[in-house]
């Protein structure tokens, strides 16, 4: 069958159902892609779900979404930020509200309400409890799609997590081989990244559902993998006794350190761009960095913010 040539898109311009229909009709490469929700070409073009249909996101158009969390008033509070307006992500009745990742609509963390953390899973105007069956400690951390992962704990393992990978109705538990304690902290299709403590270390690991591959950076021998995109993993490491964060590509590694800090935490990423949090003058701020430059992400009276996820 042959379809009608389709008129140019821009950036912001919203996508009919029918024009997405089209695009799906007319390539399997697009009907994969628009399943999921993301569709990259190169690092210019991105299609994510909307409330109210689909909105073409191009380079330099000046739209994200970047999720966090921010202490005011000694409260931790989750947000949701675009660019220029934060949004409160607050679990009802909760102490405590952490927002650590996001894919398209959907957001997860975990908060403290009668005396547990649960994790959970939250699009938008319903929040959906993630429990991990007889735990009193379930963190939501990572997401991609219908997958989230997470780390989860019992009352009578006090100092032992264990990681997880939840499907919508199904855990499964992620624990490398010889460890007292695994994060799983980020998915991206079956590749999961985190960390697990062995020998007194925290080790970065990538998981692609059979194999674990630790994950070294040569200036530390204690770090952490904390999100995945494609082929390039972020997270922090220790060197020479200082935090910093790093970003591999599965041959190189690249240190990030926030100019002036004494603390660099990168914690998510989305195509070039990469989002964490750094201490300058014993204070914690949110960042986004493309690479070159690192702009400041600043809960408004907040006395810290993290930004940890980006979608």
């Amino acid at each position: 069958m042959i379809y009608p040539r389709l008129n140019r898109v821009g950036n912001g311009q919203r996508m009919s159902v029918e024009l997405v229909n089209g695009l799906i009709k007319r390539t399997e490469y697009a009907a994969d892609l628009l399943r999921q929700y993301k569709c990259v070409a190169g690092t210019d073009i991105s299609i994510v779900q909307e409330y109210d249909g689909t909105t073409i996101l191009g380079k330099g158009a000046g739209k994200f979404r970047i999720v966090g969390s921010a202490t005011v008033g000694g409260t931790t509070k989750g947000f949701l930020y675009d660019g220029s307006t934060f949004t409160d992500i607050i679990y009802p009745g909760a102490s405590e509200t952490t927002a650590t990742d996001i894919d398209g609509l959907n957001i997860v963390g975990f908060a403290v309400s009668g005396g547990i953390t649960k994790g959970f899973l939250y699009n938008g105007s319903t929040f959906t409890d993630i429990i991990y069956p007889g735990a009193t400690n379930t963190q939501a951390l990572g997401i991609d799609g219908s997958n989230i992962v997470g780390a989860t704990r019992f009352f009578e393992e006090v100092f032992t997590f264990k990681g997880f990978l939840y499907n919508g109705s199904t855990f499964t538990d992620i624990i490398p081989p010889g460890s007292l304690l695994t994060f799983a902290n980020g998915i991206d299709g079956s590749n999961i990244v985190g960390f697990a403590q062995i020998l007194g270390l925290n080790t970065a690991f990538l998981y692609n559902g059979s194999t674990f591959t630790n994950i070294i950076p040569p200036f530390s021998s204690n770090n952490n993998a904390q999100g995945i995109d494609g082929l390039n993993i972020v997270g922090l490491a220790n060197a020479s006794g200082v935090q910093v964060g790093f970003l591999y590509n599965g041959s190189t590694f690249t240190e990030i350190t926030y100019p002036g800090s004494d603390i660099t935490r990168v914690l998510g990423i989305d195509g070039s761009n990469i989002v964490g949090s750094a201490r300058v003058g014993g204070t914690l701020r949110g960042f986004l960095y493309n690479g070159s430059t690192f702009t400041d992400i600043i809960y408004p009276g907040a006395s810290s913010t993290e930004a940890s996820g980006i979608g």
